[in-house]
């Protein structure tokens, strides 16, 4: 039995953001200087992208599970790839922690860095994918921003475009992958096209897997990680981590 007894207004959390709390729970990555300068970093050149909207989210716990899996592929052959970046606040702040302008690999940021065109999600996404297009990804000066963000580091290539049309200009191999497009058919026509290019061992990051609202998604991913006799992990931030192995 768990021995913790759950007492109204008694609730004293370790970290409550990001639609999660957590209690009795250590969290020092967060107060490492490393992570705090990367957080700080990508966060201060998220902000145009957020302006009006209540300001830069806390999803320092989703920056840190993509730092760790980032450092991870630092150790295997290819480069890493982001499939939908918006600000770049996950990118950012592997970069930063990274000190990825030292590190012999390309870093590959795919985005169309506008609306989501509406006719290419399901007829179940829509209202939500409209929402996200009014109140984020209708801003016009997203991308000149992350440009900006990302001139310290030279080996990073942003490539503007509707996915995975634009991913003819891939990596032949990838250590690291993040997805995050907010649409299933999207997402699947990515990960079946990147999937052969992923080094043994790396781990891809699914950034909407186990939100509400996001079933879709999940259920696609569950049946492609299936169908390679492999099973996503589902995190209390809302991400999925799903590993290649041979």
């Amino acid at each position: 039995m768990w021995p913790f007894k759950k007492k109204k207004n008694k609730m004293r959390f370790e970290y409550f953001a990001d639609g999660f709390g957590v209690l009795s729970k250590t969290r020092g990555f967060m107060t490492s200087d490393a992570f705090e300068q990367a957080w700080e970093f990508a966060a201060k050149h998220s902000e145009s992208g957020w302006a009006g909207t209540g300001g830069v989210p806390d999803i320092r716990w989703r920056v840190h599970i993509a730092i760790w899996a980032a450092n991870h592929g630092l150790s295997l052959e290819g480069d890493f790839v982001e499939c939908g970046v918006f600000t770049g606040i996950l990118s950012l702040s592997i970069c930063k922690y990274l000190q990825f302008d030292r590190v012999e690999k390309n870093f590959w940021l795919y985005d169309g860095w506008g609306c989501i065109p509406i006719d290419s999600v399901e007829p179940s996404e829509r209202s939500a994918v409209e929402n996200l297009n009014k109140v984020l990804y209708s801003r016009d000066n997203v991308y000149e921003s992350v440009v900006k963000a990302f001139s310290p580091y030279p080996n990073c290539n942003l490539v503007r475009g509707m996915l995975p049309e634009t991913l003819e200009r891939s990596p032949d191999k990838i250590a690291y992958l993040s997805v995050d497009l907010n649409n299933a058919p999207a997402e699947k026509a990515c990960i079946e096209l990147l999937w052969p290019r992923l080094s043994n061992g790396a781990i891809v990051v699914i950034d909407d897997y186990a939100w509400v609202g996001h079933e879709l998604q999940r259920d696609m991913w569950d049946k492609f990680a299936a169908s390679h006799n492999q099973l996503v992990a589902t995190l209390p931030t809302g991400q999925g981590i799903l590993i290649k192995s041979s």
